[in-house]
């Protein structure tokens, strides 16, 4: 138990997470801190080419299934793979 309570999900972020960075998130705050962690992963991250897309309106659970979300996430993150996975 005691492996899963220290779990730090961002550690060595500062100098293991160099590669371009998009991140997604709602801006509606959830149960689980979503929110909070994109804005301190953008902080963290050695990236030098990092972004951080805060879907207006949504939350994290309506990123899943919301057209309306989805459409604006997807505007952002499609792009994104052209330029660095082609």
């Amino acid at each position: 138990m005691a492996a899963a309570v220290g779990f730090d999900a961002f550690h060595l972020t500062e100098h293991l997470l160099t590669q371009p960075l998009q991140i997604v998130a709602g801006e509606r705050p959830g149960a689980f801190g979503s929110l909070r962690d994109a804005y301190e992963l953008f902080g963290r991250a050695a990236s030098k080419n990092e972004d951080l897309f805060v879907v207006p309106g949504a939350s994290h659970y309506d990123l899943y299934d919301q057209p309306k979300a989805t459409g604006m996430a997807l505007e952002k993150i499609i792009p994104f793979f052209k330029e660095y996975l082609s």
